[in-house]
């Protein structure tokens, strides 16, 4: 079965979603740009979304003396009044080449979920925008990516239950939970 996709470079993705990264993807923007963490990087609670989170989302949040936080890409203000991720340009992502690797993999999803070794299809309603249907896609660097994200998020979900088991967690700064993961807010 192929996947029929050709992205049209309209921006909606990048306006309606607010991706979840995980520490190696927030080293590789970091490294790549050389900015501070700061100007890129937010930590959202639940609340903060509008729809809520669903339950596999939720397990991307971890435990401070602020609540429950997740890390995700920045949203600003774009220009027309609309909200949309710090890196959007016009409908263009500025740093395409050093996305995180859920950027990577949108609008891709394995047939069943979790398992690299089967098919791939479209997410269900996979675009806010428009999208053409004109191309086949190409499923080696969509199943190669997949690999590696599955591999770094399972690595820094456990590290997020484990951070959430401990009852001093609910009295820890964001700034400790980075320094668990590797990561530094300057």
């Amino acid at each position: 079965m192929a996947i029929r996709w050709r992205c049209t470079l309209c921006g909606q993705c990048c306006k309606s979603y607010t991706p979840f990264v995980l520490p190696g993807d927030v080293r590789h923007i970091l490294s790549s740009l050389h900015r501070p963490m700061s100007s890129c990087i937010t930590f959202y609670q639940a609340a903060d979304f509008e729809n809520g989170l669903s339950a596999d989302d939720r397990r991307y949040l971890f435990e401070t003396k602020r609540g429950l936080v997740v890390m995700c890409l920045s949203r600003v203000l774009l220009p027309g009044d609309e909200a949309g991720c710090v890196f959007l340009n016009g409908d263009l992502c500025s740093i395409h080449t050093h996305r995180p690797l859920v950027c990577r993999q949108y609008p891709f999803q394995p047939i069943e979920p979790g398992n690299a070794r089967v098919p791939f299809q479209l997410m269900d309603n996979p675009c806010f925008g428009v999208y053409a249907e004109d191309e086949i896609v190409d499923e080696g660097p969509v199943r190669l990516n997949y690999g590696v994200f599955q591999e770094q998020q399972d690595e820094f979900m456990e590290k997020v239950a484990r951070w959430n088991e401990d009852p001093s967690s609910k009295m820890k700064d964001i700034n400790e939970f980075l320094s668990y993961i590797g990561l530094s807010w300057a």
